[in-house]
């Protein structure tokens, strides 16, 4: 076999799917209020799995634990305290956060902006929660409030399909205020 019939495939191979995903682009849900943008490049392997969530102020997701995933994010804009167990702290952009599987956690926009985070995940379970609960779009806005939103019995019942537990209530205003003035 000739060694260059080899490398030619694999040339092929990788010219003929998208190897960059560019500001602005990637296939987009509107997600439980927020705004997911997956970055890895069309074509690409899925895994790891990278998405740029964009939360709106005042944000914050139910309480849940993710049972065999870790849930990490590097902070690119906004503040957001996080609840992990009993843990509460600061992110501010340049934080990565890397929350442990089987530990109930969430956060809550603290910022007037929107927060900006890329979720970086071994697996990609939460993309295909994302994809399971979110209405794809062409437009990467936030949607309008309450637009998209989801029931909580139905929130729970996908997110058990999902390797996802809902076990509480977002995380309250009121339980931002000392972590974030502190």
């Amino acid at each position: 076999m000739n060694g260059t019939a080899g490398r030619e495939s694999l040339d092929t191979k990788a010219t003929t799917r998208a190897l960059l995903t560019d500001p602005g682009s990637g296939r987009a849900w509107w997600f439980l209020g927020t705004l997911a943008v997956l970055r890895n490049p069309a074509g690409a392997p899925r895994t790891p799995t990278v998405i740029e969530l964009t939360i709106p102020s005042g944000g914050s997701p139910p309480l849940h634990v993710h049972k065999r995933l870790d849930d990490s994010f590097l902070l690119l804009d906004g503040e957001i305290v996080v609840r992990c167990s009993e843990q509460r702290f600061v992110a501010h952009p340049g934080s990565y956060v890397v929350l442990p599987a089987g530990v109930e956690h969430t956060f809550r926009v603290t910022s007037a902006s929107p927060a900006r985070m890329l979720l970086v995940h071994a697996h990609d379970d939460f993309l295909d929660f994302i994809e399971a609960v979110g209405t794809p779009t062409q437009e990467l806005r936030l949607p309008s409030v309450g637009q998209y939103d989801l029931s909580r019995e139905a929130l729970i019942r996908i997110g058990a399909e999902h390797d996802l537990s809902i076990i509480g209530p977002p995380l309250e205003q009121s339980e931002t205020s000392a972590v974030a003035n502190g």
